[in-house]
């Protein structure tokens, strides 16, 4: 025979056959090193904690500095409490006595509590037909409406309508006195009358007695459209009077002129320090509607409004009446000065959603905001555009084009106690339907967006396939607007994470082209790394909850997808699942903790069928006390508390460092390192209900082009690694003013708002300039280190390569433990970015804003 020759296709066959028997027993080795998940431990059914007869429609876990109790209402119009952590509830409703007899007769329309002070104990009950209940300790005893039988003249909740009106809003307590109490009352202009007015009620005595504040303000307001109290500041209550914020008509002229306009030119942003007694501060004029947050206030204004006001010819005032365009201004001072919010975008502006999860620093994170559009094709109405804040809370700079929003929700969250990392979803390319949703991650609060690289293994250690194509690989997540406008017969979980566990998301999505919207083809995911790498969990959606400070897991299935009998959890932050039975079926609406998922308390909550025809299901709810589960003996009868072991801080917690994708691991100009639950199945213990977490230990970085900064307002990069490039779409002098002649770095870019980064000329440089209209914004841009990087990458892509073509051969996944398909998944991401499969990332309701919560926003 003639000598052998190794030709290039014989030495891969060579190197994919040792990669394959290399992989092999690499995965028999973690198989037999790792210890297997635990035995079930024989845990009892659980039975409900209460029935209710219609589905619960809200719950409350109050906790103060004297106790902690819950309050759930119903649909039907019942108040149910619970002093013991929901292990037993208590029927509220007959305790509230009503005009028409001894009860309320179910007429519970709402819970109102402050929420800001720990200190008090006040809540009010709101009901209809002018008759409202309170309470000082949280029920303990209630305040009965004045003038039913059996109520105290001297402490009793008077009908801020007096029998004649009726409560158009709901009740606001002050955030730090809550018994000062504020509501909007209708009020017929005249008898007929098309037009209806607002009046604003206050009272200083917890609704024993209400002043009108439009008589008190005399001829100075005719109507009330929107109400808050004004950011408390060092002696606001000084005489007794708090500080007020408003949307106003002045006169009636004004209300009849704009009574059916969405957006009015005579409804203006007011202040009063004294209760409207003398003359209001006119704050921002024609500022339609407002919002307070986290002490920052937001005043939605029409753009033209002083143009508008300075016309006396109708048919011009009618022309801006029908092209009304808006602008957001911000204050960071408590309402004293205001500053526009400047957006790089010369498309209307309909409506706002403020983002801001930093709630020690001035101003917002970010901005949604809903843009009138060139064409109809793109007009769909859940597009909107995403604008990260300056430091000075002025320049907002493009972030993503065409993020989904529906409403006031945007697809757009954080993920908690790691600044710095978002998740978003977008619509890519032109076909303007859902199903060009995709999701993206960034781990530079939107510097850079990119496509989330998804696990190699399904729950079931299967590989998962990708049938469309070399860029359908990527996992895509839902985001609050499934969750927030869907039913229960609809929703799926959204993306969620929670300080009390660092660094996992929890979420529910599906692998492939796009984001699949149909229960049946989606799945929930984990990461335990800020997103950087995932885990398929469990096959269907799911809705789950932290617990423990991060110690446990709770997941129960959707009603989405089908009643369940069947919860389950987790010890070790997903690896290792138990389950739970629960002794009737139940179509679960959510999961709740206590709000700092401290506890070992879950709630479970949903409907059940009641076998009757009437069509509405009753309510239920399950309470899971990890400290007084009960475990059954060999014939199956529950005989004593579960006692799962609790962790040693010398041996059961690890250090994480938080990472990216960055070389140097910073993640907006820091290194944070973390203290959390380490992952051994050897030991599935909880956190000691005295368990308080470590402070992160952090240390800041240098300043990196690539990796702190964005561009300027007014640019925008084309290409995710080119430069910052001039919108030539954007007026300064139009959209912005005070960009005429503002200094910027040469690179056209800035800092992150947020980095800790330390030394900004090694990322910008030290040239700067002046901007004007004309000027071209053509800055230097140097790329350093290019080569390195993409021969560091081919290495390391040739030989995942191979490996992962054998491991494709021998069905190993079966084999595979969670910590070696995380492995081979990193090696996957390497090979897909070789092979050019990443997509490139994007280039980036005031509706009127609505009463979000701080935490929802």
């Amino acid at each position: 025979f003639p000598p052998s020759i190794e030709t290039p296709e014989l030495l891969i066959m060579k190197v994919a056959l040792a990669a394959r028997v290399a992989l092999l027993a690499a995965a028999i080795y973690a198989v037999a090193a790792q210890p297997q998940c635990p035995a079930p431990v024989g845990l009892a059914p659980l039975t409900p904690a209460v029935t209710m007869p219609t589905v619960q429609d809200s719950l409350e876990w109050i906790t103060t500095s004297g106790q902690s109790k819950l309050f759930a209402t119903t649909e039907g119009g019942k108040l149910y409490s619970s002093k013991n952590s929901g292990a037993s509830w208590y029927d509220d409703t007959p305790d509230l006595k009503s005009k028409e007899g001894t009860k309320s007769s179910d007429k519970v329309l709402a819970l109102i509590t402050s929420g800001e002070d720990e200190s008090h104990e006040n809540i009010i009950v709101q009901g209809f037909e002018g008759e409202h209940w309170a309470s000082r300790d949280l029920g303990k005893n209630w305040i009965q409406p004045c003038g039913v039988l059996g109520a105290d003249p001297n402490n009793c909740f008077a009908d801020p309508g007096n029998g004649v009106a009726f409560a158009y809003t709901f009740f606001k307590m002050h955030p730090k006195l809550p018994d000062h109490v504020l509501v909007l009352v209708e009020r017929d202009v005249e008898p007929e009358s098309e037009f209806l007015a607002l009046d604003l009620m206050y009272s200083a005595d917890f609704g024993k007695t209400w002043r009108n504040l439009t008589e008190t303000a005399g001829d100075r307001v005719w109507g009330f459209v929107d109400f808050d109290f004004a950011p408390p500041i060092p002696g606001d209550m000084d005489d007794g009077m708090p500080g007020i914020m408003a949307t106003v008509y002045e006169t009636e002229e004004d209300m009849k002129n704009g009574y059916y306009d969405s957006w009015d030119y005579d409804i203006h942003f007011v202040y009063t320090t004294d209760l409207f007694k003398t003359s209001h501060q006119r704050m921002v004029m024609c500022g339609n509607s407002f919002e307070v947050l986290n002490g920052d206030v937001y005043v939605a204004q029409l753009r033209d409004c002083l143009v508008y006001h300075a016309t006396t010819d109708d048919e011009a005032r009618a022309a801006m009446e029908e092209d009304t365009d808006i602008i957001l201004k911000i204050s960071t001072d408590a309402g004293k000065t205001f500053t526009q919010a400047c957006v790089p975008s010369s498309l209307g502006q309909r409506g706002y959603t403020v983002y801001d999860w930093n709630k020690e620093a001035p101003g917002p994170d970010f901005l949604s905001v809903d843009h009138t559009e060139v064409s109809a094709a793109r007009d769909v109405g859940f597009i909107g555009n995403l604008y990260s804040a300056d430091v000075n809370m002025q320049f907002f700079s493009l972030n993503m084009r065409d993020n989904i929003r529906i409403g006031g929700s945007a697809d757009f969250t954080n993920v908690a106690a790691i600044p710095g990392v978002y998740l978003a979803n977008q619509v890519v390319g032109h076909a303007m339907t859902m199903d060009a949703v995709k999701t993206r991650i960034t781990y530079n609060a939107g510097g850079v967006w990119q496509g989330i690289r998804p696990p190699l293994l399904g729950a079931d250690g299967k590989r998962i396939n990708c049938q469309d194509g070399p860029d359908s690989c990527e996992l895509h997540l839902h985001g609050d607007t499934h969750w927030m406008h869907g039913t229960w017969k609809t929703r799926l979980g959204s993306v969620y994470t929670h300080e009390s566990a660092p660094g996992v998301i929890l979420a529910t999505g599906n692998v492939g082209k796009s984001l699949a919207f149909e229960p049946t083809s989606v799945n929930t995911y984990l990461s335990r790394d800020a997103g950087l790498t995932w885990e398929e969990i469990i096959k269907g959606p799911h809705i789950y909850e932290f617990g423990n400070n991060g110690g446990l897991i709770v997941i129960g299935k959707m009603s989405s997808l089908a009643p369940t009998d069947t919860v389950q959890f987790s010890r070790d932050l997903g690896r290792c699942w138990e389950e739970l039975k629960l002794s009737k079926m139940i179509s679960i609406h959510n999961i709740r903790a206590d709000p700092q998922s401290k506890g070992d308390v879950f709630i479970i909550h949903g409907s059940i069928d009641d076998g009757t025809l009437d069509g509405d299901p009753d309510g239920v709810m399950y309470t899971i006390d990890f400290n007084n589960l009960m475990q059954v003996d060999t014939t199956g009868k529950p005989t004593y508390v579960w006692a799962p072991p609790r962790c040693e801080p010398t041996k059961d917690y690890e250090q994480w460092a938080a990472t990216s994708p960055n070389p140097d691991k910073c993640i907006l100009g820091r290194n944070a390192t973390f203290t959390r639950r380490m992952r051994d199945p050897t030991s599935l213990c909880l956190n000691r209900q005295d368990y308080v977490r470590p402070e992160p230990e952090t240390k800041a970085c240098e300043c990196s082009e690539q990796y702190d900064t964005e561009c300027e307002f007014g640019w925008e990069r084309p290409n995710p690694l080119g430069m910052c490039e001039r919108m030539k779409t954007v007026d300064f002098v139009k959209e912005c003013p005070a960009m005429e002649g503002r200094e910027i770095s040469a690179t056209n870019m800035r800092i992150i708002a947020g980095s800790s980064c330390v030394d900004e000329s090694g990322a910008l440089g030290r040239d700067k300039y002046h901007v004007d209209g004309g000027d071209g914004g053509k800055g230097r841009r140097r790329g350093r280190g290019v080569l390195a990087f993409f021969l560091w990458m081919f290495f390391i892509g040739v030989f995942g390569g191979v490996g992962y073509w054998a491991y494709n051969q021998y069905d190993l996944g079966q084999y595979v433990p969670m910590e070696v398909k995380q492995c081979v998944n990193g090696a996957w991401d390497k090979i897909n970015g070789l092979m050019g499969r990443k997509t490139a990332p994007p280039a980036g309701y005031f509706e009127p804003l609505g009463d979000f919560d701080a935490d929802e926003l």
